[in-house]
């Protein structure tokens, strides 16, 4: 892939914006072309034929296989007694569309810096799970092009480290809905899920759903799927339950069990 180091030509970014997205990624890029790249989406570069920089999609490809490596390599070396098949579930975790979208969404912010065209800037595509999950990859290739696999290995320790942190109570990641209905049931009372959105088409569904428990809102989560979502949902109110009830993050018999249901 050859990729041009001048700025391009039709509404580039401004240098403090640029600046402001390395502060919050934690890089500093040597070639801001690169990160450019990562940013540009297709629909941006439709519009803008006469601008130099790529999509990201080819980058995007190269992020996908480098960060599958990281990923495996740091559950294979912090987590020496798991065996095979749940170090695949993990993986598949902490790589999965939902989990990126999200990291980046809300821990690096990087919705504003996509390139978008007109039309997907208008349909929300500054908040769009793919558009964000997909620009997240890119700027790990990207990284990995600019600076090598170890600025890659820094790099998804200081975006994903928490979620590494999660794999520690197994119950919570594998099977979120029963570790939160486990804990909702101390105070007798059962978690309600409500849909709150469903867009797209139907072969492309993604869905909003919120998780209530006692009638207060403690999480939402997006997916592919009504079972995703949800999924999604219990996973981030677990915190906010486990708080109110004054517990820590401990793993529970039932949902942490072999078997306990990925698909649960």
């Amino acid at each position: 892939m050859v990729f041009v180091t001048a700025e391009p030509a039709s509404t580039p970014p401004a240098p403090d914006s640029l600046a402001a997205l390395e502060g919050r990624l934690g890089v500093a890029f040597l070639d801001r072309a690169l990160l450019l790249a990562a940013l540009t989406h297709p629909s941006y570069a439709n519009e803008h034929p006469s601008d130099p920089a790529p999509t990201n999609e080819r980058l995007e490809f190269l992020g996908d296989a480098a960060l599958s490596l990281v990923v495996a390599e740091a559950l294979y070396e912090r987590f020496p007694d798991v065996q095979e098949g749940r170090l695949t579930e993990w993986r598949a975790h902490v790589v999965q569309g939902p989990t990126l979208s999200r990291v980046a969404g809300e821990r690096v912010d990087l919705g504003p810096a996509l390139r978008l065209g007109r039309g997907e800037e208008q349909t929300g595509g500054r908040e769009r799970e793919g558009n964000l999950e997909r620009a997240f990859e890119a700027i790990i290739g990207a990284l990995y092009l600019d600076q090598g696999i170890e600025a890659v290995r820094a790099f998804v320790v200081r975006t994903l480290g928490e979620e590494f942190d999660r794999l520690a109570d197994e119950a919570a990641v594998l099977n979120a809905k029963g570790a939160l209905q486990e804990l909702a049931q101390e105070g007798l009372v059962r978690p309600e899920y409500v849909v709150v959105s469903r867009e797209g088409p139907d072969h492309s569904r993604r869905f909003e759903v919120e998780v209530r428990v006692g009638g207060e809102a403690l999480g939402r989560g997006a997916g592919h799927s009504r079972q995703e979502a949800e999924k999604q949902a219990a996973l981030h109110a677990l915190p906010a339950l486990r708080a109110r009830l004054g517990r820590t993050h401990t793993a529970t018999t039932d949902a942490g069990a072999p078997g306990a249901g990925i698909g649960a």
